[in-house]
């Protein structure tokens, strides 16, 4: 019998070895990872060499499915001569069970350092594993009790691994939870063992690592769906148009749109029982779908806690498929939202999808040459944006040169991004499982099949990251349809998983809520009414569900994160709203109220019901132009407002609080808190300083016109300044601790304030008022608070970036002082850095005349 007589039937995967010696085995990098798929300990085989007499000729390596979620390996090795025993004398041990018997062949215990191992010889072959199942397995595929493999020695000659394609069904269940086991019975039906041929093809690439090749027999006569969807005719394909470059996984096949009215399927509404008995419309459907065929899976977008999946289908006459939908919408049949058609009907799903959709209720949309099926409207809207701006894998230069190392007209197209592709299949898989230690052994893939009558030709390439040598990567563009924000994009966890979303409001009278991945997931608009600022994600009533609040017009705006208006909601007030809105429990009742400041010059505390509490509204001066604050400050809550040169401060109450407000010579900006002072650049080109006590040093102070507002006289706030430019200030000022080289390369290290003047000039200033840095961007900046100072590439040191008035956006390294490259040319609007993604990289993110773009900074 030939020694692969001797493998589990049950083993997916054989590494093939060629009789090369066990010792050279045991140290190959493929061999090391078993200790990885499994409980083996190789070092202690290593070590049992020394108590063999001769070397041993390794075959294979058979990987056998255990029950402790593992892969087993199963040693076959040929006997050089002085049998089992010869191996299995020297590890018995005295009163311990050293042998028993199966099937009247002896198994022998090798009771080695650390682990012991199961051993048995069948004819000219010794067969060693950790696994006492396997090796019985073993025995009974040897002895025809267990049907073995159809394999022919011709076939073996030279290959490095043996798929046993009939048998995966065993891998996928020691990776799959339990639940989604059904799906994977008899998937590769048809098919037969294939043996993989490992070739090293750099193609001067240095992101290149390994190719395999093999070739698989088919019988047509037993092939299930699945397989015959791999193996279907070769034809060219043109849907990697469609698909975003950060899709995790995807394969194109070739599915012929044919449905048999006599199927014994669930029709679930009206739209399937119309297209089950008119055959006429059912064939001018299937008329207008082209063979390919696109499956598309994306990681966990951050609003949904796990991965999504769409399906691709090319159209052969777009016009006409778009005219259908047309009418069916008409008759009622289905509903259309902004070009998105909602449909409930299985038949139209398999026609669209392919056999292998199972879902009934989902939304298509026509991009260009092709029908976009998805289950969220939002993803549907963003491939065809996706489609249209060329961020595609079609225009990727490494993803073409990939596909071109593969024929033109195959019969499956598969490409996946394994990083992406595990954080996809992970809710799928059991909390125990190898898929991620095989995944992490290359980071990009490229799988082709191409069948050749009864053959299937396999091939694939496997590369380092396809992104690894490029610092920023172009991530993603919502569609805005030219609108403008009104303010910066704000960020919050709207639902369960673990990355954040954003929500913008527009100049259209927008307010839409964006999906980490760059889908939409809400969209609601304001009426008549533009938004003031941007919207507002609180818990408003104290359940754990997030509410979108927002100021438009003379009204508050509020709805659940599904879009749906909430009670009382609008509020409206006798006037127009001046700044954006703000929410916080100004009372300290435990309920929070709506902070509004509107054009009569007065500020406003709303309870739920949108009423003013009692001791609201409050007056100021002149109208308010930036978001109140409520903070507590010197050991008193307060609310906190700028309104020309005055800053206000009110207690919960609604009464001034002692020594407030406090005026100055020219209007303020926006504040920030800095222990027990409060920071605010002003229109003349000052930094103030306000506190109990003084604050920068004497040397560096401008004296004020009124002398005591430098001093503590009537316990009055102590009121400070620093010169900074000629012109407004226009930020809150950041402090941060940060590190600077000084001129002698000795670097400081300090508390800094960062601010910014509308000349476009960026500052540093220490807590005594001394200038260390300034930077100018050579022309004016943008007229609202748009400095940050964050690390942006991840190299741990902190960045300063500005906004010019034009929407470049400039940004040097603090430390050095010296430019960062690699900053997007685009004219950015209301930018914002984030790490959406929560994979440690940051993301750049505003307005730009294409929409709301996002870049990803990869750290070094």
């Amino acid at each position: 019998m030939p020694w692969w007589a001797s493998i589990p039937v049950e083993s997916p995967v054989v590494m093939l070895h060629h009789d090369s010696d066990l010792s050279m085995v045991l140290e190959q990098r493929r061999t090391l990872l078993l200790e990885d798929l499994s409980d083996i300990r190789i070092s202690s085989i290593l070590n049992m060499l020394d108590e063999l007499p001769s070397p041993f000729p390794v075959k294979a390596i058979a990987l056998f499915p255990s029950g402790t979620h593992n892969l087993q390996p199963v040693f076959i090795l040929e006997d050089p001569g002085p049998g089992i025993l010869t191996i299995a004398r020297p590890f018995r041990k005295n009163y311990a069970e050293n042998n028993y018997k199966f099937e009247d062949q002896t198994i022998h215990i090798l009771h080695l350092e650390d682990q012991s191992l199961f051993a048995t010889q069948l004819q000219n072959w010794i067969v060693i594993s950790k696994s006492s199942v396997a090796i019985e397995n073993s025995i009974l595929t040897f002895t025809g009790i267990n049907t073995g493999m159809h394999i022919d020695r011709q076939q073996l000659a030279g290959g490095d691994y043996l798929l046993n394609t009939s048998e995966l069904y065993h891998w996928i269940k020691l990776l799959s939870a339990p639940r989604y086991l059904p799906r994977f019975q008899n998937l590769f039906s048809g098919s037969s063992p294939v043996v993989l041929d490992v070739s090293d093809e750099s193609y001067d690439d240095p992101l290149h690592d390994i190719r395999l090749t093999g070739s698989m027999s088919l019988n047509p006569d037993s092939l299930s769906t699945f397989m015959s969807l791999l193996a279907s005719e070769p034809a060219t394909f043109d849907l990697d148009r469609y698909i975003p470059t950060d899709a995790a996984f995807f394969s194109i096949f070739h599915d012929r749109p044919e449905f048999d009215p006599e199927t014994n399927m669930e029709l679930v509404s009206t739209l399937d029982s119309m297209l089950v008995s008119d055959s006429e419309q059912l064939r001018a459907i299937t008329a207008v779908l082209a063979p390919p065929t696109a499956f598309v899976a994306f990681e966990a977008s951050g609003f949904l806690s796990v991965g999504e999946h769409m399906y691709l289908r090319r159209l052969e006459n777009s016009a006409e498929f778009s005219r259908i939908l047309a009418q069916l919408d008409r008759e009622g049949y289905i509903e259309v939202n902004n070009n998105v058609y909602h449909i409930n009907s299985n038949v139209l799903g398999r026609l669209l999808g392919g056999p292998l959709n199972r879902v009934s209720d989902f939304f298509v949309m026509r991009s260009a040459n092709a029908a976009v099926i998805t289950f969220r409207p939002g993803l549907a809207r963003r491939i065809d944006q996706d489609q249209r701006r060329r961020a595609v894998y079609y225009y990727d230069d490494q993803y073409m040169t990939s596909r071109q190392r593969h024929p033109d007209s195959v019969s499956t197209w598969v490409y996946s991004r394994n990083p992406s592709l595990m954080n996809y299949l992970e809710p799928n898989l059991n909390p125990v499982n190898h898929a991620r230690i095989l995944a992490n052994q290359f980071d990009t893939g490229t799988f082709s099949l191409l069948r050749n009558g009864n053959q299937l030709e396999l091939q694939m390439d496997t590369y380092l990251s396809e992104d690894r040598n490029e610092p920023v990567r172009n991530m993603w563009v919502y569609n805005l349809d030219g609108s403008r924000l009104t303010g910066k994009p704000v960020i919050a966890s709207l639902g369960s998983g673990l990355r954040d979303a954003l929500m913008i409001a527009t100049e259209s009278n927008q307010v839409i809520g964006i999906a980490a991945d760059g889908t939409g997931f809400m969209e609601t608009h304001t009426g008549n009414d533009t938004p003031v600022g941007t919207p507002i994600v609180y818990d408003w009533y104290g359940n754990n569900q997030h509410a979108v609040l927002v100021a438009a017009g003379n009204k508050v705006y509020g709805w659940n994160i599904r879009g749906l208006p909430l009670p009382n909601f609008p509020v409206t007030l006798s006037e127009r709203i001046t700044a954006p809105l703000a929410v916080g429990d100004v009372t300290r009742n435990g309920s929070p109220e709506m902070i509004v400041a509107t054009a009569d010059r007065k500020i406003h505390v709303l309870d739920q019901r949108g009423q003013n509490v009692e001791g609201w509204p409050q007056d100021v001066n002149v109208q308010i132009q930036h978001k109140p604050i409520i903070r507590e400050f010197d050991g008193e809550f307060s609310l906190w407002i700028t309104a020309g040169n005055g800053l206000f401060a009110f207690t919960q109450s609604g009464d001034r609080r002692k020594n407030y407000p406090v005026f100055i010579e020219s209007d303020l900006g926006p504040i920030s808190f800095h222990g027990n002072h409060i920071l605010a650049g002003a229109s003349d080109g000052y930094l103030y300083a306000i506190g109990r006590e003084p604050f920068f040093s004497d040397s560096f102070i401008t004296d004020l016109d009124d002398p005591a507002n430098t001093s503590q006289a009537d316990d009055r706030p102590v009121v400070r300044r620093v010169y900074v430019g000629n012109s407004a200030i226009n930020n809150a000022p950041i402090v941060k601790n940060l590190t600077i080289d000084h001129e002698n390369n000795e670097p400081i290290q300090e508390q800094m304030i960062g601010i910014q003047n509308l000349n476009g000039n960026l500052f540093l200033f220490n807590e005594m008022g001394q200038l260390r840095m300034s930077r100018n961007m050579g022309e004016s900046s943008a007229n609202y608070d748009n400095m940050l100072i964050i690390d942006l590439n991840g190299d741990g040191k902190e960045d300063m970036l500005g906004v010019a008035a034009s929407g470049r956006v400039s940004a040097w390294q603090v430390e050095s002082g010296e430019p960062i490259e690699n900053i997007p040319t685009a004219s950015l609007r209301f930018p914002i850095v984030v790490d959406i993604d929560a994979n440690r990289d940051q993301e750049l993110i505003g307005q730009t005349r294409n929409g709301l773009q996002c870049w990803s900074y990869r750290r070094p």
